[in-house]
């Protein structure tokens, strides 16, 4: 027997689309050996405190299909709609994100983790996962937190650095305190920052419980803190870790203009970060594990990113690891693992950068500047390039591990990457750096953030083991093949932990 298909559509106040959407489902699988059925579920007589709820609303589709005997189940956004036939709604093997080429997205994603509009499950999976959380309210983060549920349950796609065998490797830690590594140029690095150069280090920051996380929709405004990881004063430039969960670099120019890149990373994982500048292009390229920063599909900053030549000029001022500048009041030390600090006193091409990363593991060629912590005397770490650029230990802990493989971003499968539209409706996302939505998105992100990654929430217990919700009315919509259940969600307003 043939997979019969449940597409589990949320309906709030949508009525314009939803007469969309029907038919044009119906013409799109009217050729399609897919036995299907559209379950609306419209959530009537919101909680005047709390309002719509999404995750319960999809919950509440899936529940009903499953008693119908649906054995598969689309997830929809009610005003996305297929463009053709690359997008494949037969039964998976796996979970499936669809609404990967979106319009409207210039047929790219909205971030790289985006994991919403169209996403097939097998019955288990969903089962698996608990569903979606019954815990946000209006609008935000229940797809994030869906696709944190999917890494959870090892659903999602994980992918290495090209290495095949573990190696040893010696790296120093750094407590977040008053670790830090001096170095004192010499002129084959004196005036490196202010030409063509390229940086390399390896790096596993810590997630740092005495710094909270700055977020975009956080009404409490908390302030964006910075933890560098190899720089230069006065005017500080060089390679960082910032509380919103991202590596950064920034430089100056002359007239003290600031370019800054980031890539989102999670903390806790060994990453490799490269950075090239050139000056003649008047360009900066920024590289997570060999890959660069792509805002087109939402991991990181524009690359490349532009600039103003001159650079800034820092003369015989030291390089620091671990810190910014231990000499100024209020610093922020940096927390967690550094090894494989590489400078180079040209921009690596293209070539170069795949020759770099053509072997086991990174391998230095012609630096100006290589610390492997593999020789060190007297607090001294030695620079291998035979440069003599040394580095001094104030504090810090040198240690080693056997290091397999470099994970890559979890990302949900895209074996099945289809065309959507999106039919017209007001913003409910980000305008001008701010929530559309500011009050009701910060608690939601608030909750994902410091209370389900904290750890504080178990998905086990919120989902579909806690659904709870009445059924108002059942209405058949354009015959048999469409439902549209109004409900009333009973869920409890969720109390969240202060911070």
């Amino acid at each position: 027997m043939s997979k019969k298909l449940a597409i589990c559509v949320p309906h709030y106040k949508r009525e314009e689309h939803l007469k969309k959407f029907i038919p044009h489902m119906d013409e799109f699988f009217k050729d399609k050996d897919i036995e299907y059925k559209i379950f609306v579920a419209n959530q009537v007589y919101p909680d005047s405190v709390s309002g719509f709820n999404r995750g319960t609303s999809k919950n509440v589709a899936f529940d009903i299909a499953r008693k119908e005997g649906y054995d598969y189940f689309c997830f929809h956004d009610i005003d996305m709609l297929p463009e053709d036939d690359s997008c494949d709604y037969s039964y998976p093997e796996m979970v499936e994100h669809l609404a990967v080429h979106v319009k409207q997205f210039d047929y790219g994603l909205k971030y790289q983790e985006y994991f919403g509009g169209c996403i097939l499950f097998t019955k288990e999976h969903y089962e698996q996962i608990n569903g979606y959380s019954n815990g946000y309210w209006n609008w935000g983060m229940e797809d994030d937190d869906i696709l944190y549920r999917v890494k959870q349950k090892g659903l999602a796609k994980e992918t290495f650095m090209n290495h095949d065998e573990s190696k040893e490797i010696n790296f120093v830690r750094l407590n977040g305190l008053n670790d830090y590594i001096k170095i004192i140029p010499n002129d084959s690095i004196r005036e490196l920052t202010g030409e063509s150069f390229t940086w390399s280090v390896m790096v596993r920051s810590e997630d740092r419980f005495d710094i909270p996380k700055y977020m975009i929709g956080d009404i409490d405004n908390r302030e964006f803190i910075h933890q560098y990881i190899l720089g230069r004063p006065t005017f500080q430039m060089g390679l960082g870790w910032d509380n919103s969960d991202a590596y950064s670099f920034g430089l100056f120019d002359q007239k003290n203009n600031h370019s800054y890149m980031w890539i989102k990373r999670p903390p806790d994982i060994w990453t490799h970060l490269m950075v090239t500048v050139n000056v003649d292009k008047k360009e900066i390229r920024f590289y997570l594990n060999g890959e660069e920063s792509d805002s087109r599909f939402g991991h990181g900053s524009q690359s490349p990113l532009g600039f103003q030549t001159p650079l800034k000029k820092y003369g015989g001022n030291p390089y620091y690891i671990g810190v910014g500048d231990p000499r100024q009041e209020n610093q922020v030390f940096f927390s967690g693992d550094i090894s494989q600090v590489c400078m180079w006193d040209k921009c690596l091409s293209d070539d170069e950068i795949k020759e770099f990363y053509s072997t086991d593991y990174p391998r230095p060629i012609n630096t100006k500047l290589y610390y492997d912590f593999s020789v060190i005397t007297d607090g001294t770490i030695y620079d291998k390039s035979g440069n003599g650029n040394n580095g001094f230990l104030n504090g810090c802990e040198i240690s080693s591990e056997e290091l397999q493989k470099i994970p890559n971003t979890i990302l949900p499968h895209r074996n099945r990457p289809g065309r959507f539209f999106s039919q017209h409706h007001e913003r409910n996302d980000m305008v001008g750096g701010k929530w559309v939505h500011q009050k009701d998105t910060s608690i939601n992100e608030l909750r994902f953030v410091n209370e389900v990654q904290g750890g504080i929430i178990n998905t086990d217990e919120d989902g579909l083991s806690d659904l709870n919700y009445s059924v108002v009315k059942k209405e058949q919509l354009f015959g048999t093949r469409h439902e549209i259940i109004d409900f009333k969600c009973e869920q409890d307003i969720p109390i969240h932990v202060e911070f």
